[in-house]
């Protein structure tokens, strides 16, 4: 399952990577087409801000996770015992993915009523409302399964060889003069 769940955030974050490089592209031509030859995108900020920059977003989230880079509020968490740090984690990972999985479910429910309603957002090209909440909907879907799995594996195994954990690798280096 592990492996699974380890692909599919590979995949959205590629995807969140090809995403952040069209946006790249999209707004240096945008800049260079308005400035040089006086005939901007005009469909380029929709693009961008409904579609493009909430898939690089949400898609990467859990892949995030995985490799400990969310942030962190570890004053306390490095004074704690190994089984205190991991019951707490168990119960922050239990937590997070209750809450991730209404959000993801209000986002589905959004998604479906404007599918269903046949919604599009204003602007030069008229598009889709319903999928500009589609990256919301599987990158949430896709942490509640990442969290869950870890807070699993957590309880059975005591560690999670999956997911890097919070601080790891994190030197503090002393200033000498």
């Amino acid at each position: 399952m592990g492996k699974v769940i380890t692909s599919l955030e590979r995949l959205g974050l590629a995807l969140a990577v090809i995403c952040v490089t069209l946006i790249m592209f999209v707004v240096s031509y945008d800049a260079f087409s308005r400035y040089a030859l006086h005939a901007p995108l005009p469909w380029a900020f929709e693009l961008i801000s409904y579609y493009l920059m909430i898939a690089a977003t949400y898609l990467a989230v859990s892949a995030t996770f995985q490799e400990g880079d969310h942030i962190n509020i570890d004053l306390f968490r490095n004074v704690m015992g190994p089984q205190l740090r991991r019951v707490l984690d168990i119960l922050w990972s239990l937590l997070g993915a209750a809450l991730f999985a209404v959000v993801a479910h209000g986002a589905w429910g959004e998604m479906i009523h404007a599918y269903t309603r046949n919604e599009f957002l204003p602007g030069y090209i008229t598009w889709p409302a319903w999928l500009s909440h589609l990256p919301i909907v599987l990158g949430f879907a896709l942490l509640v399964v990442r969290l869950c799995a870890h807070a699993l594996t957590l309880l059975l195994r005591g560690s999670d060889p999956d997911v890097v954990e919070h601080g790891a690798g994190i030197e503090i280096k002393e200033h000498h003069e």
